[in-house]
């Protein structure tokens, strides 16, 4: 049963732009890249094989693939996802993670509001099914991602300027 949630704001990523992939933990960096893996037209990239190196190949691979075939196939706009050694987050590569954190959490009304993001309203019923399955499989490997919020991404916009004014710097 899904928990009441707060409105997601449609506008307030959840990962600043530009969020360096040093700043992530080991479950978002395997998301990130297994989806850059995904989206790398050439060479053809074995991405099942990090779920099999996981241990989340039973459930995990299919799932991703079932969430992404809907995804890249429905999607009502081109996907942000950054090339492969590229060291920043992209925009949907952030809202991935956001998806997979909420739908770990149990957070399916919040979900789907991310998942509208990209789709229509039918696709939004089709993906959150494989999203949910990668999510519980991804738990299941030890891999859950953080539950961020939109005010976590503006700190470090914050921080970079926090020198500049004696306030702002005691205020980090």
């Amino acid at each position: 049963m899904p928990q009441d949630d707060p409105p997601v704001t449609a506008l307030s990523p959840v990962y600043a732009a530009g969020t360096a992939l040093v700043d992530l933990g080991t479950a978002e960096l395997f998301v990130v890249t297994v989806l850059r893996l995904w989206a790398d037209p050439a060479p053809p990239a074995d991405w099942p094989g990090g779920f099999r190196a996981a241990g989340a190949a039973a459930g995990g691979a299919p799932a991703f693939g079932a969430l992404m075939w809907i995804v890249g196939g429905a999607a009502c706009r081109p996907l942000d996802v950054h090339a492969r050694h590229c060291p920043e987050l992209g925009r949907d590569e952030g809202m991935l993670l956001r998806l997979i954190s909420l739908l770990q959490r149990d957070r399916a009304v919040a979900a789907a509001a991310v998942l509208a993001e990209w789709l229509p309203p039918a696709a939004v019923r089709l993906a959150a099914r494989g999203g949910l399955a990668l999510a519980a499989a991804l738990a299941d490997a030890g891999l859950v991602v953080p539950l961020r919020h939109a005010e976590a991404a503006a700190l470090s916009r914050l921080a970079a300027c926090a020198h500049a004014t004696q306030g702002l710097a005691l205020l980090q």
